[in-house]
């Protein structure tokens, strides 16, 4: 690969083999270096594929707009991430990232501090997404004699828990702990209890809850057509079933998605060893 701009020390915009254009980031990779210029592959140690003028030129302003020092902090925390959270994380989460830190850091120093209104929602709804977050904050903050907020952990958890798919959005996500917050909600006035949220089946149905949801936005539902087994669930517990109807109805008007039977079956099953987990009724999937 061929040095087709200098960005920065660290960044330098190249081309793959097959005409693919690229960002190329490693340490002194782009200091002394001119166009033209073969890159060290020694060097290398991250490449973005750029995918379209709009991204090329989100990248490059984010590069453009943020002190250089950020980026290899930001690129070790995506590191850590991905091994703590056992997940592959998208490439454009290292620019979302450096903007969003970038911006944080900025108001920082300006005393300007911005609320996280859903910061309770984010600890409830994706703790393993905000203790990763927490540690990060504190290491920026050691590592940039700051002291960023524990807001901010919330936001970076946002990017995090974003990052983990090709197809959610930073609007999504933002839906996606409304849902969890409301349903939730509706859980807990219908049958009038208080989950304990350190119980097993509390993080089963959770993580069934953002796959569901998840499906519902992507328009994908669980259609197995085993209307038998739902019929028998439906009429033993009938007060479940009608709460999973209260979830159904909130989805309907939020998404205009109807939910087959088999994702109210699933809703149920979840739902009875939640509100009743001292007696083994079902089992989750």
């Amino acid at each position: 690969m061929t040095v087709a701009k200098v960005l920065n020390n660290s960044l330098v915009l190249s081309s793959t083999a097959d005409h693919d254009e690229v960002i190329v980031m490693g340490k002194g990779i782009g200091f002394n270096s001119k166009v033209g210029d073969t890159l060290d592959a020694a060097q290398i140690e991250k490449i973005f594929i750029v995918q379209g003028s709009q991204t090329r030129r989100d990248y490059l302003r984010v590069i453009e707009n943020s002190p250089e020092y950020l980026l290899p902090l930001v690129q070790d925390l995506i590191e850590r991430a991905s091994v703590q959270l056992n997940s592959r994380l998208s490439e454009q989460l290292f620019f979302t990232l450096v903007d969003h830190i970038s911006f944080a850091v900025e108001r920082f120093a300006k005393g300007i501090a911005i609320q996280n209104r859903l910061l309770f929602e984010v600890k409830r709804f994706y703790p393993r997404e905000f203790a990763v977050a927490q540690q990060a904050v504190r290491q920026l903050n050691q590592q940039l004699n700051i002291d960023l907020p524990e807001e901010e952990a919330g936001n970076i958890a946002f990017h995090l828990v974003n990052g983990q798919t090709d197809v959610q959005n930073m609007e999504t996500t933002l839906l996606s702990v409304k849902m969890l917050k409301d349903i939730f909600n509706i859980i807990k006035y219908h049958f009038r209890v208080e989950i304990n949220r350190d119980s097993l089946n509390y993080q089963r149905f959770l993580t069934h809850l953002q796959f569901f949801i998840q499906r519902m936005v992507e328009g994908r539902q669980i259609a197995n057509k085993d209307d038998f087994i739902f019929a028998q669930v439906r009429a033993e517990y009938p007060d479940h079933y009608r709460a999973s109807q209260l979830i159904g109805e909130y989805v309907h008007n939020l998404l205009q998605v109807t939910l087959t039977n088999d994702e109210l079956l699933y809703l149920i099953i979840h739902l009875v060893r939640i509100v009743t987990p001292d007696e083994d009724h079902l089992g989750a999937e």
